[in-house]
């Protein structure tokens, strides 16, 4: 079977991913776009609360299930190019719990988009956004999106896969990084 483009558009809670996310497919509506928290959802029968704040080995656990669940919601558009909104590090409430390489392999992804903003700016959405989200003190957001950063990188070198970066603004949209990615995937 022929898969079309798969692009993992990761970064932590509050930094945008969603918003950019939805705001890339509906001006590009052959893309398929999915968030990693909702097809483990279905696939457990959990909440996203739930999902978060299970223990270490749950999470690594019910993340080894992310390539079945992306590929049963890709089920009549396997052919279609898709993004995946998710994290590669969790945090708990307890720690910070990388989701485990062969998770991330499983979905067969073709180049991963990493997405930051400031800490500043990220507090602010996180405290602003309708969608409750863990309260985490400026450090604490440092250290989860250095977490996030090294974790991406190590994906991207371990898959040998193109890997873009970028601050997100008010006025971003993802199209050129999409762009580069797939030229680079070719």
């Amino acid at each position: 079977m022929l898969w079309g483009p798969c692009i993992l558009v990761l970064g932590v809670s509050g930094v945008g991913k969603t918003s950019k996310c939805l705001d890339y497919v509906a001006r590009h509506p052959e893309w398929l776009y999915l968030r990693a928290s909702a097809l483990l959802s279905e696939a457990t029968g959990k909440t996203t609360e739930a999902l978060r704040t299970g223990s270490d080995m749950a999470i690594r656990d019910n993340q080894l299930l992310l390539g079945a669940a992306l590929d049963r919601a890709r089920t009549g558009r396997e052919a279609s190019p898709v993004l995946v909104d998710g994290h590669a590090v969790i945090d708990n409430d307890k720690h910070l719990v990388p989701v485990p390489v062969e998770a991330i392999a499983a979905l067969r992804p073709d180049g991963f988009i990493l997405l930051e903003a400031s800490i500043e700016v990220l507090a602010s959405r996180r405290d602003t956004a309708p969608r409750i989200r863990p309260r985490r003190s400026l450090a604490d957001l440092a250290r989860l999106m250095q977490a996030e950063r090294d974790t991406v990188s190590t994906y991207a070198a371990i898959l040998n896969l193109p890997l873009a970066h970028a601050q997100v603004e008010d006025v971003f949209q993802l199209d050129q990084l999409i762009d580069d990615l797939l030229r680079r995937v070719g």
